[in-house]
């Protein structure tokens, strides 16, 4: 049993889909933050980057001008067939604090 039961994550996961610019390695790619809460978040993107790897993301908050900036740890990969969207789970390091009080203030809507 991989993922944890939804009373044991951080927050409520909040589905956003914005726009997301993924960074790692050498890769620079388009993609979207599918969903997210305080811990983390599940991007879509046309490539992955593997487990382990750190990645920095830059992302909008539906209703919030600002851009935000996390590094995350690649946690969960899901390498889709042709049919479905590519995608990767990433936990945030050290996230600003105003990203968490964005987040919390998404919850609040939901």
């Amino acid at each position: 049993m991989s993922r944890k039961p939804a009373e044991q994550r951080a927050s409520d996961r909040v589905p956003i889909g914005a726009p997301a610019t993924i960074r790692w390695r050498d890769e620079e790619l388009s993609g979207f933050m599918e969903r997210l809460n305080l811990a983390g978040g599940f991007v879509v993107s046309p490539r992955v980057p593997e487990l382990g790897d750190y990645v920095d993301l830059v992302f909008t908050l539906p209703g919030d001008r600002r851009d935000f900036r996390v590094r995350g740890n690649v946690v969960f990969v899901d390498d889709a067939p042709p049919d479905r969207k590519s995608g990767f789970g990433a936990r945030f390091e050290r996230p600003p604090a105003a990203l968490l009080d964005a987040i919390k203030n998404l919850n609040r809507g939901h």
